[in-house]
């Protein structure tokens, strides 16, 4: 069969799709790109984080403008716990968070609710998501084991209270 048909790249921005990462656990990323993104209705904004492992590539979105507040709550702490895994813990939307671009850490991509193929789901598509983010020594964020201290030799001088209420 023949179609007549003429196509210009040109005219199109290029789109090569979704992302594709198959599912892993634990497995190490590195941040190769962010970017805030308005929502398609204009309500609100989200930051998009682009992680990629030697497996592919996966996009995650952090809500970070939303009318619902439990969303953006979400979104926080989400956000929290990346920046905790790979060791950044201040960003700035007004360079698109590209402090976090480089970070790296250890992620589990799963597939999304409903997306898991198999006999008894024909109709899955297998899309995946971002499942977990874990600091590179494969801890949970903010639970790594505490630095040892140096503990202090001698007893300490107590606190005491300074002219004008402070302590010292």
């Amino acid at each position: 069969m023949q179609v007549q048909w003429n196509f210009n790249a040109n005219q199109y921005e290029p789109n090569q799709g979704f992302y594709t990462h198959p599912p892993a656990l634990k497995v190490p990323f590195t941040i190769t790109n962010t970017a805030i993104k308005e929502t398609k209705d204009k309500t609100g904004g989200y930051l998009q984080v682009e992680f990629t492992s030697p497996q592919g590539v996966i996009a995650h979105n952090y809500n970070i403008n939303n009318q619902n507040p439990k969303t953006v709550e979400i979104a926080y702490g989400q956000l929290s716990a990346l920046c905790r895994a790979v060791n950044i813990f201040q960003i700035d939307g007004m360079n698109e968070c590209a402090a976090l671009r480089g970070g790296k850490g250890l992620m589990d991509v799963g597939y999304q609710k409903g997306e898991e193929p198999g006999p008894n789901n024909p109709e899955a598509k297998g899309y995946t998501e971002l499942k977990r983010v874990y600091d590179a020594g494969g801890n949970e964020p903010g639970k790594q084991a505490p630095a040892q201290q140096p503990q202090p030799q001698g007893r300490a001088a107590p606190l005491q209270q300074q002219p004008g209420g402070s302590w010292g």
